[in-house]
């Protein structure tokens, strides 16, 4: 494979600068769209200073202009002074007011040659280790590339320096953390779909306290709530939830916590949060009552969930889990007591009530959105399944705080 055809394709899949320089600065090669070959100025050496001094490194090398703003190197060793450059990048995802500030601090950028441009940081790091790979003919795995680095990371140093400082002082504070049995209590509630034992457990008092994961009050208080939700999305998941279902909860909660800006609200929606998860273990193990469970049925009811947008046909998920279609079919009739379509219009009908309930969407754009064939159709199925008609479901919640994405 030649280097030419490498970088170019490296590019195209990462979307990001990539380039060969000398030890003077001079840019010998670009790959993809980077066209142009430049000597860097004093100043713009200066300006990559860090990078510069990456290059006598054996293993590619990684750091962090600013927190969100990264750039990688590698030196060819088949070429002495010569290295490659990825990027810099600004780590994904990334919003308008974190791409302007960098654009402000990293203006230069765009008159050397190297477009500030979005990233997600495994995919930088995948690149890198494959072009490490061709020059070198060997396989670097990700565990060695971060410990080829962790020079570069002064938290990653003092790691254990810090942890013995933290050792100590909880010692002379002779201070206690909250008892690992309330903890487990919390959880066998949530396996269980408890939410009285559940709420017994919130609400019980012990000696000691919650360790301190931030300086800052709220900080805190939303590292608490995500490792709650992450703890209970887990458990979910072992009582039998889907994976997806439970990792998309868990998501949708992590981002809403980070909204909060009150320490009160940040503890009120971690406990919803639990409770919705215990929920959520209720219905699925009120579901499977009867015993085992064949795995096809986990993995029908993951596809729906990933297909929701779609008009998805039983056809369809029976190709993706290479079954028989009838088998299929007879299969979820036999264990679940309902058809494969009949769960398909019951879950959509599910997720549409959250979105009356909680969302702006308009009841068109809600029935195009769970993929109906009309807003008619969408409307009938609704009142089929509930009782009463979108209009009438979404005018009983028109003054709870609404969202939706612009």
């Amino acid at each position: 494979m030649q280097e030419i055809f490498l970088g170019t394709m490296l590019v195209n899949l990462m979307h990001i600068s990539v380039c060969r320089y000398d030890g003077a600065g001079a840019q010998c090669q670009s790959f993809g769209e980077s066209a142009g070959s430049k000597i860097l100025s004093e100043a713009e050496t200066s300006f990559l200073k860090n990078i510069f001094e990456l290059k006598q490194r054996k293993y590619p090398g990684i750091y962090a202009l600013e927190p969100d703003i990264l750039a990688g190197e590698i030196r060819d060793p088949a070429q002495e002074d010569s290295w490659i450059l990825f990027g810099p990048i600004l780590l994904a995802p990334a919003n308008a007011a974190r791409f302007q500030h960098a654009g402000r601090k990293f203006g230069k950028l765009e008159d050397i040659g190297l477009h500030l441009q979005i990233c997600e940081l495994n995919t930088l790091v995948a690149g890198m280790i494959l072009y490490y790979g061709y020059l070198t003919g060997k396989e670097l795995s990700l565990a060695e590339f971060l410990e080829y680095n962790k020079e570069e990371f002064p938290s990653v140093q003092k790691i254990h320096e810090q942890l013995g400082r933290d050792l100590f002082a909880h010692q002379e504070q002779a201070g206690i953390h909250n008892p690992y049995e309330q903890e487990r209590r919390e959880q066998d509630a949530i396996r269980h779909g408890d939410v009285a034992a559940l709420n017994r457990s919130i609400s019980e008092t012990y000696e000691g306290k919650i360790g301190q994961l931030a300086k800052d009050p709220l900080r805190h208080h939303k590292n608490v709530a995500i490792g709650n939700i992450t703890l209970a999305s887990r458990t979910a998941v072992e009582a039998g939830v889907s994976v997806e279902k439970s990792f998309t909860m868990a998501d949708s909660m992590i981002q809403q916590i980070e909204e909060i800006d009150n320490v009160i609200e940040v503890e009120a929606f971690k406990r919803m949060a639990q409770r919705m998860y215990a929920d959520v273990v209720a219905e699925e193990l009120q579901a499977n009552e009867g015993g085992y469970k064949n795995p096809l049925i986990a993995a029908v009811k993951d596809y729906i969930f990933q297909h929701f947008h779609d008009s998805i046909q039983i056809t369809d998920i029976a190709k993706y889990l290479k079954v028989n279609p009838d088998y299929l079919s007879h299969l979820f009739k036999e264990q679940e007591h309902i058809t494969i379509k009949r769960y398909i219009l019951q879950e959509k009908i599910r997720r549409s009530r959250n979105l009356l309930q909680y969302s702006d969407y308009s009841i068109q754009e809600i029935s195009f959105y769970l993929g109906f064939s009309s807003q008619s159709h969408f409307c009938k199925v609704f009142q089929e399944i509930t009782g009463e008609t979108p209009g009438h479901y979404k005018r009983q919640f028109a003054n709870r705080k609404k969202w939706k994405i612009q």
